[in-house]
């Protein structure tokens, strides 16, 4: 039996069969994902999230990226470009560009490889509270980007979901002045009780790897699987690939939160 109501254990089964891994049969029904990231010498995970939401039928997907990596990019007329600073990161001038893709995306994918700089934190924070309406799905360095900033963006009112390490998750609760401590030793029980305690203060949606367990939590409910009853592995869960199919299937299902498409993209083979 579960320890907690809120604690949902899923098997090889998934326990959201609601939630349609299927492309619509029309195309323009099937969405539009920005894929956002990449600076002056690294674009793969860009590249890969591309080519996963391609394969998995989205209906249409740009990728945006810093101007820096203009002509080491092969051409695409899906590749995008905002200006970048000096280090070859997204600058404060690139808002103007992205503001631009954000409207007509219906979703928006900050995959990562951002780098280290200031005004990358800055512009990404700003995006995030200016599209109030659109989900956000973040992962890897790009949540370290718009952590000083979460304060802010935490209380917007589209859906966001991030997929965090457990350093990430500890830093995250820190900034936020949350009363509970995340150690990387503790228990699976306490980390649920935390994260269904602090998603029901905080309306996003909360994915982490600990102790050989993928973790979901929104709303208060946290949905958790065994990492050997997956297709996954410590690595490849950070590839990009779980997040792009969380962000393709929340696209067809707008009526399910992020933490049911999030459960079931880790349940896909």
């Amino acid at each position: 039996m579960n320890d907690f109501a809120y604690w949902h254990k899923q098997g090889a089964k998934g326990l959201y069969p609601e939630v349609d891994t299927f492309p619509p049969e029309q195309k323009r029904f099937a969405g539009k994902l920005l894929v956002i990231g990449g600076h002056k010498g690294a674009f793969f995970a860009v590249a890969n999230a591309l080519a996963e939401a391609n394969k998995m039928g989205v209906g249409e997907v740009r990728a945006l990226m810093p101007d820096s990596l203009r002509g080491t990019v092969p051409s695409s007329p899906d590749v995008y470009f905002a200006e970048a600073e000096t280090s070859g990161a997204f600058g404060k001038a690139a808002l103007g560009e992205m503001l631009v893709q954000a409207a007509w995306a219906d979703a928006i994918l900050l995959i990562g490889d951002f780098g280290k700089n200031a005004e990358s934190s800055i512009v990404f924070a700003e995006l995030m509270t200016h599209c109030e309406d659109k989900p956000f799905f973040l992962m890897r360095d790009a949540i370290d980007v718009v952590m000083a900033d979460v304060g802010n963006w935490s209380l917007r009112e589209g859906e966001t979901m991030l997929f965090v390490t457990m350093p990430q998750l500890q830093k995250m609760l820190r900034t936020l002045y949350y009363p509970k401590v995340i150690t990387l030793s503790m228990p699976t029980n306490q980390l649920i009780e935390t994260l269904h305690k602090f998603t029901l203060s905080y309306e996003m949606t909360v994915g982490v790897f600990h102790n050989e367990q993928l973790l979901v939590a929104r709303n208060g409910e946290v949905t958790s699987e065994e990492l050997k009853d997956t297709a996954w592995t410590p690595i490849t869960l950070w590839g990009g690939t779980l997040v792009t199919r969380a962000a393709v299937l929340r696209l067809w299902n707008r009526g399910c939160g992020a933490d049911k498409v999030l459960a079931t993209a880790m349940n896909m083979r």
